[in-house]
């Protein structure tokens, strides 16, 4: 019979060593697992000893001894003990990396075998892996009372997929919670908006000009401070300069008007940088990110960045490594180090994004997980394996592309089919995991595609940006020519010509989605019953939110189109069919919300699905007063009253107008089903699926 070392209740963690705050909390978290998993235990029982190792494991390793009687848990730094315990969690009592935010549910068991033997810690491809909590408005929003415990949940899951460093959140959040990150064993890095981690200068000085050239010293002052603040932590320093509110520093600065002055602008501040940070702090690391404007500059060999300095190349929100769009702006500068670029590298990679045009945030990445793979196989290939930071938004619209990450930076190189029937395994069940990993690599598969290249994949959103844009620009009447801000999209082109190239976009996509939303449907009620919710606030959610969102889409371009032509009727009718829609889309987000998740959606600032729903109505009553004021009877007049009535007099005396969606609601198909040429989609919600 196998040699067994049996987990109870009961079962004591002993600690022969200094407990430091990250070691303490990690203990926490096994007591807590173990309390939630395994029955109370009254008769003696084993023990796990933990014991630290000067020497004979590298920095973060770990080994677990088990034996009948004891498992012996010896560590190399903090973080090496950190990893055992939640290996323990992990790989005996099947807590997943993301049970918080996939909401695992677990059975209670009267004990757990662990056989006996060595297990040890695995080797990472990437030497330091963090998540960036960025644009975090839908945690921040979360009102349940808990707070800071939302950002140790956060953290945990980073902690349980093998993460070392993270950027603590967006702006003031970074500082906020960075303490409660180290104290969690985590190192620290910053914004690539927010050198060494310091306050903004125009929140510290909002009535000076944020120019290094006027106000030198102040800037300084500030950078000190953050080192100051942060030197007992373990911080990866970020260092360079970017402008206020993430955007070029020259924008505040004319003097600065050539790449060459640029350059030698960010070059001293570098230097003055990586002064300040040597004064306070014995052998630091530092990086610099090789983002945005920084990519062109650095390829025209303007930067003179100090040897050892890890450099960042990011992708450019859409998953593929080259600079990012910005406003009409996409030269795609490839963002990877040349093979001849020396020393170490790292990548910024998202998986959640926002740009105000076509990028994801309350859905998971557009991508396939091949693309993906791709893209990072190639990063580790140029020797961008020194640090990954991952933007990882509000954490549980992407843990499906999170547990990807997670895979690569430990493996480096995976097999995505295999990796993705895991996946479904772990977090839908046994039963049915072809079929879930089969919809999870369809989804990708149904993303719009607005462009030319493989990466231009489409996020929610598009169906919200661009809508809005021309929703304004006909309200405000900006349409002599076309809407600057839409350009990325269509070219220089008159308004209408956008409208209809957004109507397109949608059409094209929107029947790939009700295919992928029926098979959801068909597919849920088969999954085992404590995954089937799961399933519903994930791949049918996403799924349902592109749905109405390109349905919603198509129908608001049809009534754009139908407006600048004049004919306000179709026009009002097309809007009351696109507020349908997004209606539905507000109501996916609000039935989202159930048990802990309460209130999750609220902070739905950046797509601003509800914003949208709201212009809709706008629009709709635009059309009313244009087409039917201002007696607001003269359509129901036309339409739905007999001939016979159409002519007596005082009607408005003998009923009440109609409102806008009453009226929409009366008025007769935009076509007959003979000569459809409109795709009309059945309101599914979460409504019809709460049974």
């Amino acid at each position: 019979m196998e040699e067994q070392f049996h987990l109870y209740s009961n079962t004591e963690i002993l600690f022969n060593g200094k407990k430091e705050p990250p070691i303490i909390n990690a203990i926490a978290i096994l007591q807590r697992d173990m309390e939630k998993i395994l029955k109370p235990f009254s008769q003696p029982a084993g023990s796990i000893m933990i014991e630290p190792l000067d020497s004979g494991l590298p920095d973060e390793s770990w080994r677990i001894i088990v034996t009948t009687d004891q498992m012996l848990l010896q560590y190399c730094g903090t973080l090496g003990c950190v990893y055992a315990l939640l290996f323990i969690s992990g790989h005996f009592l099947h807590v997943t990396p993301f049970w918080f935010w996939n909401d695992q549910q677990c059975t209670m068991k009267d004990t757990i075998p662990v056989p006996a033997g060595v297990y040890h810690s695995p080797e990472y491809a990437v030497r330091f892996r963090g998540w960036f909590i960025n644009d975090e408005v839908l945690i921040d929003h979360w009102k349940t009372g808990q707070d800071e415990e939302h950002w140790r949940m956060v953290f945990e899951a980073l902690l349980r997929c093998g993460g070392n460093l993270t950027i603590p959140g967006t702006d003031s959040n970074s500082r906020k919670y960075r303490d409660l990150a180290a104290a969690m064993g985590l190192w620290i890095t910053h914004h690539h908006a927010e050198p060494l981690g310091a306050e903004m200068f125009s929140r510290s000085y909002p009535d000076k000009i944020p120019s290094y050239t006027l106000n030198k010293k102040l800037f300084e002052d500030l950078w000190e401070q953050a080192v100051i603040e942060q030197k007992d932590n373990r911080v990866i320093w970020n260092i360079g300069f970017r402008g206020q509110g993430d955007r070029p520093f020259w924008d505040d600065d004319p003097e600065c008007a050539a790449a060459e002055q640029r350059g030698k602008r960010i070059n001293a501040v570098i230097a003055k940088q990586w002064e300040i940070i040597r004064r306070y702090v014995q052998k630091p690391v530092c990086c610099i990110n090789i983002y945005g404007e920084m990519a062109e500059l650095y390829r025209g060999g303007l930067l003179d960045i100090p040897s050892g300095i890890i450099k960042i190349w990011a992708d450019n929100g859409y998953g593929r490594m080259v600079s990012r769009r910005q406003g009409n702006s996409n030269p795609r500068i490839y963002s990877l180090p040349d093979p001849r670029d020396k020393g170490s590298h790292g990548i910024y990679y998202h998986c959640s994004f926002h740009d105000l045009q076509a990028s994801n945030h309350l859905t998971m990445s557009p991508n396939t997980a091949e693309f993906m793979t791709a893209e990072l196989d190639m990063a580790l290939a140029a020797g961008a394996d020194e640090c990954w930071i991952v933007n990882c938004g509000s954490v549980k619209p992407h843990v499906h592309s999170l547990d990807l990450l997670r895979a690569l930076w430990q493996a480096g190189n995976i097999n995505v089919y295999e990796w993705r029937k895991c996946y479904a395994q772990t977090y839908y069940g046994e039963d049915r995991k072809e079929d879930v990993a089969a919809l999870f690599a369809e989804y990708a598969s149904c993303t719009a595609r607005y462009g030319i290249h493989e990466d231009d994949h489409a996020g929610e959103q598009l169906w919200h940006h661009p809508v809005r844009e021309l929703l304004c620009g006909m309200m405000q009447r900006r349409l002599d020519a076309g809407l600057e801000s839409l350009f990325w999209l269509t070219g220089n082109v008159p308004c209408a010509e956008q409208a209809a190239a957004l109507k397109n976009i949608a059409a094209e996509t929107l029947p790939r989605w009700e295919v992928f939303c029926k098979k959801c449907l068909s597919l849920r009620p088969s999954l085992p019953e404590n995954s089937r919710q799961l399933f519903t606030d994930s791949l049918l959610l996403h799924g349902l939110l592109h749905l109405h969102g390109a349905a919603g889409t198509k129908a608001f371009c049809e009534s754009f189109l139908a407006g600048i032509s004049g004919d306000t009727v179709s026009a009002f009718r097309f809007a009351a069919e696109a507020h349908v829609h997004y209606k539905a889309s507000v109501t996916l987000l609000e039935e989202a919300e159930h048990g802990q998740w309460t209130g999750y959606y609220d902070g739905d600032c950046l797509t601003d699905v509800r914003l949208t729903f709201s212009c809709l109505d706008a629009l709709l009553s635009y059309f009313r007063v244009v087409g039917d004021g201002p007696s607001f009877h003269t359509w129901e007049k036309d339409f739905l009253v007999p001939e016979s009535e159409r002519n007596v007099a005082l009607l408005n005396c003998k009923q009440r107008a109609l409102t806008n969606e009453e009226l929409a609601g009366k008025l007769p198909p935009l076509y007959s089903q003979t000569n459809k040429n409109y795709l009309t989609i059945s309101d599914l919600s979460f409504s019809e699926i709460k049974n």
